[in-house]
């Protein structure tokens, strides 16, 4: 095990370091850093702002997710976000999700796998309102012609990304509603594993299952949408900061796709805080409107500056607020790669 995750963090910083390569190819570092120490501070610290509001958004949506389950604190879930989503930004296989289910199960005294449920149906919501975010902004996007072909292979990209997450919601129904019936079938499927890690990978997924409710308050479902929406609509505004902040002025339709690619950048495996990838892609969703290089890498690395250093601070005084270690933090993090889905 040990062996597989030290494979997976160097495998991730040579992805970052390559992706870092192709982001600073043939850039004037000396010009792009003279842009970067030039960055409006004042809009930085609004990005700031916004990044924790974020959060906070994330906390209240949990709520209504969490709901069919327990009802429970928002010191509890917020704690649980921040550390949750600092955890990614400095722990490699995005054990974060994993950490913020244990945090809160911990906390709430509640099923960790049916919090981790509640996660997966909340990342759905993200992903489906991103999935609109990049639709608009591949319809909406006007590009220079040399970009053509990259903006027929962005809408085939986004039309796969859909076929995924309608296969990913049909298995989802199918675990929530006919659980029996795809547990039987596991178990059928699984027929190799030992009995007792089999009985234990069954047990987890039908608490699993329970995390996997949505409440039937059309009023409450609303809310979900809404703060969904809300959450974007505040990362689409981050956007337009750091453009102000570097000196950058584009129409309000290009951060629907700058903000698509950044998520295309956070999807591919690297080093933790997405480094090399995150900054590689929001580069290139500059580089589409016709912005340099330079200025371009710059508005990535000071947005990525913004939202991951605040990010990492935010955890640590979550940690500190609840008298949680940086070592028993490591040491969660290495039963959960040892063993993430006997958390139950």
């Amino acid at each position: 095990m040990t062996k597989s995750i030290n494979w997976k963090l160097w495998s991730g910083l040579l992805i970052s370091a390559l992706f870092l390569y192709l982001a600073f190819r043939e850039v004037d570092v000396t010009r792009m850093w003279g842009v970067v120490r030039s960055a409006d501070l004042f809009f930085v610290f609004l990005v700031v702002i916004i990044t924790f509001f974020q959060y906070v958004i994330r906390a209240w949506r949990w709520a209504i997710l969490l709901e069919p389950i327990k009802k429970t604190g928002f010191s509890n879930r917020l704690s649980s976000v921040l550390i949750g989503f600092a955890a990614n930004c400095i722990l490699p296989a995005r054990l974060g999700e994993f950490i913020r289910a244990n945090y809160l199960g911990h906390s709430e005294k509640m099923s960790r796998s049916s919090a981790f449920g509640t996660i997966v149906v909340e990342r759905l919501f993200d992903g489906l309102t991103l999935l609109l975010v990049l639709m608009i902004g591949l319809l909406g996007a006007i590009l220079p012609e040399e970009y053509h072909n990259t903006l027929s292979g962005l809408r085939i990209t986004g039309f796969l990304l859909l076929m995924t997450y309608v296969l990913i919601i049909i298995f989802l129904i199918g675990i929530r509603y006919k659980t029996d019936l795809f547990l039987n079938l596991l178990e059928k499927l699984l027929f190799f594993i030992p009995h007792r890690l089999l009985s234990r990978i069954i047990d987890v997924a039908r608490n699993f299952s329970l995390g996997l409710v949505l409440t039937k308050d059309p009023y409450r479902l609303g809310l979900v949408v809404f703060y969904s929406f809300l959450l974007w609509f505040t990362a689409l505004y981050q956007i337009q900061l750091i453009e102000q902040s570097v000196g950058l002025s584009l129409p309000f339709i290009a951060t629907f796709l700058i903000l698509a690619m950044s998520s295309f950048g956070v999807m591919i495996p690297s080093a933790p805080a997405y480094i090399g990838t995150f900054h590689l892609a929001v580069k290139y969703g500059f580089l589409f409107y016709g912005i340099g290089g330079e200025e371009a890498l710059s508005a990535a690395i000071v947005w990525h500056f913004s939202m991951f250093i605040p990010t990492i601070i935010f955890g640590v005084i979550s940690l500190m607020l609840l008298q949680i270690s940086l070592k028993k933090l490591r040491e969660d993090a290495m039963d959960l790669k040892k063993d993430p889905i006997g958390r139950t």
